[in-house]
């Protein structure tokens, strides 16, 4: 006997979002949520279905399930909408920040639409009071993420003369925000200098230190500081690696060890972690890990050998029963599948950015360690 049986609905959907939330990020949290919000559907009250998927797009974001997320939202956004007295506006502009931040990662979705997302974004802002500082933040990151430099260094500095207020994002995340920034702007030696309290362990939340580390390890082995790439290394791939939300991270991870040299345990990093790319539909992730395995392919074969041998699954279109693989294929074709998707985040944007972040990527080869 089911120890659900015999309680009413709404404890029968309550119980199932306890049990998820009790998970780890990840595939079995998001099914007890999704099977919470089916439930509710069949009669619950509306606030039960509207909470229902507030958890189901939590678990979706950070469990590597994006597209769930954006459903999930859209439906809280209209019931929002239709009955704004019954649910909590703050809590919606929170995680408006987060559907913000994922929709630039599918090609598919229009550039216009995305534009369209913020302005409303921006008007619910403004209408409960909150400043601009988040939103001028949105605007830097979209702009990069297209590559329009000077509109998001722009955005970058509006952001900045913005103070903060409810909605903006804790300290570890401004201050990694300010990492980010001059690393884009390619200020190694300043990004490092704001990094220190990061990397000390002063402040911390669900992805910091985990996304500074990460993108410090080449310009960390650019001035020549090893010791301190391999410490955090090995400690932000430990934070990145349960998780198939941080598949960009553990791309960084991927691109650095390949250039560091440490040839086995980027093989073994790769063999790990390749199989998250099948059923991931963010597109962007996709993309950082195909670059990141065609260096790394390229970089075994002229280090060590023209055929590797990979454990690889049987669905990877190239598998080879005996685990063997012509180097030269190999790389070609995560370069071409690289390439297959900057040239739809190209189209989408308006310009050649993804297709020549790429062709500059090879360039790291050229690293001396």
């Amino acid at each position: 006997m089911n120890e659900s049986d015999g309680l009413d609905l709404q404890t029968r959907v309550y119980v199932k979002i306890a049990r998820g939330l009790e998970l780890e990020d990840g595939e079995e949290k998001i099914a007890l949520m999704e099977e919470a919000v089916s439930l509710a559907d069949t009669g619950s009250s509306v606030e039960d279905q509207y909470f229902a998927r507030e958890e189901l797009l939590r678990a979706a974001y950070w469990g590597g399930s994006p597209e769930k997320a954006l459903v999930a939202f859209a439906w809280c956004l209209a019931q929002f909408d239709m009955q704004p007295d019954k649910f909590s506006e703050t809590n919606l502009l929170w995680t408006y920040k987060w559907m913000v931040n994922t929709i630039f990662h599918f090609p598919q979705i229009p550039k216009e639409q995305v534009y369209e997302m913020l302005d409303d974004m921006t008007r619910r802002y403004r209408r409960a009071g909150y400043g601009l500082r988040v939103i001028y933040k949105y605007k830097y990151r979209i702009e990069s993420f297209c590559g329009n430099r000077e509109e998001a260094i722009r955005n970058y500095h509006i952001a900045q003369e913005h103070a903060s207020d409810g909605l903006s994002d804790c300290q570890a995340c401004e201050l990694d925000d300010r990492v980010q920034f001059h690393h884009y702007c390619g200020e190694d030696e300043l990004a490092i200098v704001y990094a220190q309290p990061l990397l000390e362990g002063r402040y911390k939340c669900r992805t910091v230190p985990h996304r500074t580390m990460a993108r410090l390890l080449v310009p960390l082995l650019r001035m020549g500081r090893l010791d301190e790439a391999w410490q955090y290394h090995l400690q932000g791939y430990r934070a990145v690696a349960r998780n198939k939300s941080f598949l960009n991270y553990v791309s960084d991870h991927l691109i650095y060890l390949s250039v560091a040299g440490e040839l086995e345990r980027a093989q073994e990093l790769f063999e790990t972690h390749y199989p998250w790319l099948e059923g991931n539909t963010d597109a962007y992730n996709r993309y950082l890990f195909f670059r990141a395995a065609w260096l790394f392919v390229e970089i075994m074969s002229e280090r060590r050998t023209s055929r590797l041998r990979l454990n690889m699954p049987r669905t990877f279109p190239l598998h080879a029963a005996n685990g063997e693989y012509e180097s030269s294929r190999l790389a070609g074709w995560f370069k071409q599948e690289a390439r297959r998707i900057a040239l739809r985040f190209n189209e989408r944007n308006g310009n050649e950015h993804f297709t020549q972040e790429l062709e500059e990527t090879i360039k790291l080869k050229e690293l001396k360690v």
